[in-house]
């Protein structure tokens, strides 16, 4: 199929916002941890970068715009967009959020990355699993925080029951969901490209919700996949070529604060330099609410 401008492919850039600070008892404990298993071989990393994090975290910690802006420099070199899934949920927990929405500096960050030309989602919280009540209450935050009504969700660690999840999140009001995909690996989960509309199978009829699948988690490719430098290039431009040629949708993940980081600057380059190539593939890029409204218009074959 050809996509707007006759491009070959559709691409949806996207960070999943868990951490916004330097300094917080749980981004503190994460990298010590992360420290340690570094020193004892366990994880692949850079031990004194990362004692050196911990240390500026705790006496001069940057300010948080920084990862935000280097991340959007590398995209707005090629006129690229992304959208960008805010987490809401209980913060004093291991798998809560380690912000506030209403945080002044938040709000301010949100304000940026609107006048950017990007999307604001929801990044659904651990302990609103297929809840639809949960899911509602974190997009009146959003909006509350923003100013604008999130109609796109992600849940946290790619939490995913079936079925359950997207009435859940269809029932809260979500227009799409990003959260088919696959945690250990690159490619596209069970071979899905597409945008697609899931089907209850009780009364066979659409759920009404758009599923827009990850292709591509950083995480997946640098510590499921293993892979660095040009091997992790090569990996994602293997999936894009692949996804082109099925004239589908590469739906690229990269958590914000993985950039202006010294210890995870290959992670940040990979990015550059992906998002190069796949600029010579001339993709039409668009927020994930953009993408949605597109395909239901076009109203084209459904995967």
């Amino acid at each position: 199929m050809s996509w707007p401008g006759g491009a070959s492919m559709a691409l949806m850039l996207s960070h999943d916002v868990d951490q916004v600070h330097d300094r917080g008892f749980y981004r503190t404990l994460g990298d010590v941890n992360h420290l340690q298993n570094v020193v004892r071989g366990r994880e692949a990393g850079d031990a004194r970068a990362c004692a050196r994090r911990i240390a500026r975290s705790v006496l001069s910690p940057k300010p948080l715009r920084r990862q935000f802006e280097a991340l959007l420099g590398i995209e707005g070199a090629h006129g690229f967009r992304s959208t960008f899934f805010f987490l809401e949920g209980a913060r004093w927990s291991r798998y809560g959020s380690r912000y506030r929405l209403d945080d002044p500096r938040v709000r301010a960050l949100g304000r940026m990355l609107l006048d950017a030309g990007c999307e604001i989602g929801v990044h659904g919280g651990w302990f609103d699993l297929d809840s639809a009540a949960g899911y509602r209450r974190s997009a009146d935050r959003v909006e509350s925080a923003f100013g604008v009504r999130p109609t796109g969700i992600r849940n946290h660690f790619l939490r995913f029951t079936g079925v359950a999840t997207w009435k859940a999140q269809r029932e809260a009001g979500f227009e799409y969901d990003s959260t088919w995909g696959l945690t250990d690996r690159v490619g596209h989960r069970d071979g899905r490209m597409h945008p697609f509309e899931p089907v209850d199978p009780e009364s066979e009829k659409p759920l009404g919700l758009v599923v827009l699948p990850l292709s591509v988690m950083d995480t997946a490719l640098f510590r499921g996949g293993r892979l660095s430098g040009d091997a992790a290039v090569e990996a994602v431009v293997s999936v894009a070529l692949e996804t082109a040629r099925a004239g589908g949708l590469l739906t690229l993940l990269w958590h914000n604060n993985y950039f202006d980081e010294p210890e995870y600057s290959d992670w940040q380059e990979t990015y550059r330099e992906v998002l190069r190539r796949l600029a010579e593939l001339r993709p039409w890029c668009a927020t994930g609410s953009e993408i949605v409204s597109w395909w239901r218009s076009a109203g084209e074959g459904r995967a």
